[in-house]
């Protein structure tokens, strides 16, 4: 199957701004979320080997009319396909080109959804609004939306058995600093941490002896800080995270807004997923007070001081607004979070629920 859809793959990127664009080849995922996310399409449960939902009328509708859309539309083919009980996902391949785009496509899909749910006699709207459309653009993410969806019930699953775990918490504290947090809080207060940090331009050496050394310590049962930004940071957070051992990611504009409607069902993505539902990630987005605070302010200021002497370029004082100045910020909060001298942290109740 991979051949064959790699085959049919354009080579131009696909966005709603160009007429027509959406009538050509390209590859969409598409998910359709119930009204008020009720789960209108089936119930989530556990068959002792895997997660399973169990379809309701609708649910079992909306795969029916699956066949009608391909029908009325040959030029499309089902890569992939999922029905969880309050939204359901389909990656849909344009083989090509149509008189109608994938947008007109997925309307009259819904329609015909709608018009079944109305025969089974369900009144009211089926649908919490427009679909989301996450368009293939680049190689290597079909697989990954693929795998996404048929793994989309034991997501779930893993979620509902440890709701602790995918609470978005505001105004978590720590070292008098303040984040937005989500994970294994009790990884904040672990005795032994590490924190990693290397320079963009760190040679592979410098990379590899920093993983053995950063690995050893986590063998040890040191829990690692990291920001994760530059190639030799996320080299070693990937291979501590595939071996299995704790990580605090610090973010920077990593959590939907406060108050916002992504806020109630948000989850981390990809691995960071699996490594939330085990226990062993706690991921932080300092807050603006965080950022603005004193010490932090103080210790970056240094910081990029020191990296302008050393390339010998004379230091002016970015704005705390800054890109650059934010991502030293991390590094440095990140430091103050592994001090051994540090008080116990504090955590709010979730500002979400599942």
């Amino acid at each position: 199957m991979n051949n064959e859809i790699s085959n049919n793959l354009p080579n131009e990127t696909f966005t709603w701004l160009k007429p027509g664009a959406w009538r050509k080849p390209c590859i969409v995922h598409v998910t359709m979320v119930a009204n008020g996310r009720q789960p209108l399409f089936g119930t989530l449960g556990h068959n002792g080997s895997k997660a399973v939902v169990e379809k309701t009328a609708i649910g079992w509708a909306v795969i029916d009319q699956q066949p009608r859309m391909l029908q009325l539309c040959p030029e499309i083919k089902i890569l992939a396909d999922k029905v969880m009980p309050d939204h359901h996902h389909i990656v849909l391949q344009v083989r090509r080109s149509m008189k109608r785009s994938i947008k007109e496509v997925v309307r009259g899909y819904m329609q015909g959804c709608k018009a079944e749910a109305r025969k089974l006699g369900f009144e009211g709207n089926l649908y919490d609004g427009p679909p989301h459309y996450r368009v293939l653009t680049h190689k290597g993410q079909l697989q990954a939306m693929i795998n996404y969806v048929y793994a989309n019930a034991e997501r779930a699953w893993l979620r509902k058995q440890n709701p602790n775990l995918f609470c978005l918490r505001r105004n978590t504290e720590s070292c008098g600093l303040f984040f937005t947090s989500l994970g294994n809080h009790f990884l904040l207060d672990w005795p032994d941490r590490q924190m990693v940090e290397m320079s963009r331009n760190a040679t592979e050496e410098q990379m590899r002896q920093r993983l053995q050394t950063a690995l050893e310590s986590a063998k040890n049962g040191a829990v690692t800080y990291t920001a994760a930004i530059s190639k030799g940071e996320q080299i070693i957070a990937r291979n501590l995270r595939e071996q299995g051992f704790p990580l605090v990611v610090l973010l920077f504009d990593g959590f939907p807004a406060d108050g916002s409607p992504q806020e109630r069902f948000y989850k981390p993505g990809g691995v960071y997923f699996d490594a939330c539902s085990k226990g062993k990630l706690l991921l932080l987005e300092p807050t603006e007070q965080t950022f603005l605070a004193p010490s932090i302010l103080s210790a970056t200021e240094e910081t990029l001081r020191r990296k302008a002497e050393a390339k010998q370029i004379i230091f002016t004082p970015l704005p705390a607004s800054s890109l650059r100045y934010r991502f030293v910020a991390l590094n440095e909060i990140g430091k103050c979070l592994v001090r051994t001298d540090r008080v116990r942290c504090n955590w709010t109740e979730p500002a979400t629920g599942w």
